[in-house]
């Protein structure tokens, strides 16, 4: 892979260029500090990514050479995200932004969709919002649901009962014995879920290289949509979140609640994925008086509202 780093600033990009050099070793990297240089080294050939400061972007944006794909060093956290012609990254945050993007580029299932849905305030319909957005994705793809949720909602649905817990999973990924996995896995109104959480205890007790093993393993079974439903992911959150494209937030009405989201939207962005911001007025408190039945949930207002997105 060729990347060329364009940036008037020399000493950042020598900075830049050496933690990429220690991180990397398939990718060849070519650095220009003038616009000129930058110009010049087109006519050897184009880059597969090319990396601007944005004020050099500025300077060149009117050219009509081919850039490759384009991604923009803002000197502004505002202005991280996704643009329809180039993605923004913050130039001053951790160095590995720009390594995580090309890794997360090289992913076997570049085609596939790949969300997580997560509330930072522990909204209690995160999980009943999932599933609804599993059915309406299942409707046009085949979709597996890794449900991280302590003692989930799907498992009373699925009406033989689990046959295997996370944990069962991560302990045939670290003994050789993935090819097993599969009869492990659930499915639920033509929704295929991996075996669940059963206590607190289990994320916890997953260290991030496990997470990873999990993530390169579910990879590799070549699903259409993957949906990761996240409670409190102690050490893999942030692999899972350079894994997915979107991290849908499910949030409540009023500004203690929005600060909390914006926050934690911030984060998200800085490493390279989408967050999008969901206000879920509704709550379990809406059920028929006397019962608790999901289906209603998933039938109801919420489902409802759910298939108005544009997921």
């Amino acid at each position: 892979m060729r990347i060329a780093i364009c940036d008037f600033d020399d000493k950042y990009l020598y900075s830049l260029l050496t933690y990429l050099y220690g991180k990397c070793e398939k990718e060849e990297f070519f650095s220009f500090t003038t616009l000129e240089d930058y110009e010049e080294s087109l006519s050897e050939g184009g880059y597969d990514y090319t990396v601007m400061d944005e004020d050099f972007y500025e300077k060149w944006k009117d050219k009509k050479n081919s850039i490759g794909k384009l991604i923009i060093l803002s000197a502004k956290i505002d202005n991280i995200g996704n643009r329809d012609e180039y993605q923004v990254i913050y130039k001053y945050g951790p160095m590995d932004g720009l390594y995580r993007i090309m890794k997360k580029k090289s992913r076997k299932t570049s085609g596939a969709k790949k969300y997580a849905i997560y509330s930072p305030i522990h909204h209690e319909l995160t999980e009943m919002y999932g599933l609804s957005m599993c059915q309406m994705l299942s409707e046009s793809s085949k979709v597996l649901l890794i449900d991280t949720m302590y003692c989930p909602l799907v498992e009373k649905l699925i009406r033989d009962g689990p046959r295997g817990s996370f944990i069962d999973v991560i302990y045939k990924l670290c003994n050789g014995k993935s090819d097993e996995i599969r009869e492990l896995i659930e499915e639920y109104d033509g929704v295929d879920v991996l075996p669940f959480v059963c206590n607190p205890t289990d994320t916890a007790s997953v260290n991030k290289e496990e997470w990873n093993m999990l993530i390169d393993y579910i990879d590799s079974l070549n699903y259409e949509t993957y949906v990761f439903l996240l409670d409190e992911i102690n050490q893999g959150f942030r692999s899972i979140m350079e894994y997915v494209d979107n991290c849908v937030l499910i949030n409540k009405k009023g500004d203690y609640y929005k600060s909390k989201q914006a926050n934690m939207q911030k984060y998200i962005r800085s490493i390279g994925t989408d967050a999008t911001a969901v206000e879920l007025l509704m709550s379990a408190n809406n059920l028929t008086e006397g019962c608790y039945q999901l289906e209603e949930l998933l039938t109801g207002n919420l489902g409802r509202y759910v298939r108005k997105q544009n997921y």
